[in-house]
């Protein structure tokens, strides 16, 4: 009887651990990095002149630390260390949307992409005087 018992609960653990895995078929392994936008800031200074001609840097405690994922039909988007408003705009071949978000020293904006057709869309998202963008794909009917 314990023989019968472990027996079924080893199938019962092997079976359960095994049901992933036949769901996804490919091997791969999906996580957040994968619907992580790559960003990279274009524009803006840390430098000044000052009144007598010299340069001096900003003192700032913290850069601006912004990030953008894609999921599905939707982009979020953080924004972390900023005060100010934030414009974000995602343009492409199947459309563009537009969003603003007030930021005080922590924001958060979700875009949806309802509307927009599958393809490449570039992201931008404008702080002050600098601007973060990267490239992402939209896919079709949840695929990417």
């Amino acid at each position: 009887m314990k023989k019968t018992l472990m027996s079924l609960l080893l199938f019962t653990v092997c079976s359960a651990l095994l049901f992933p895995a036949v769901i996804t078929g490919t091997g791969e392994v999906k996580d957040d990095l994968q619907d992580k936008i790559a960003l990279s800031r274009e524009g803006g200074t840390t430098r000044i002149t000052s009144t007598d001609g010299m340069i001096s840097s900003l003192s700032t405690s913290q850069p601006a630390v912004v990030e953008a994922h894609s999921s599905n039909n939707l982009v979020t988007v953080s924004i972390e260390n900023y005060r100010g408003g934030a414009w974000v705009e995602i343009i492409g071949e199947g459309g563009a949307k537009q969003s603003y978000v007030e930021v005080y020293d922590m924001g958060f904006d979700v875009i949806t992409l309802t509307g927009l057709m599958a393809g490449e869309y570039i992201i931008r998202i404008t702080l002050g005087t600098e601007i973060y963008s990267g490239t992402f794909k939209k896919g079709q009917y949840g695929r990417r």
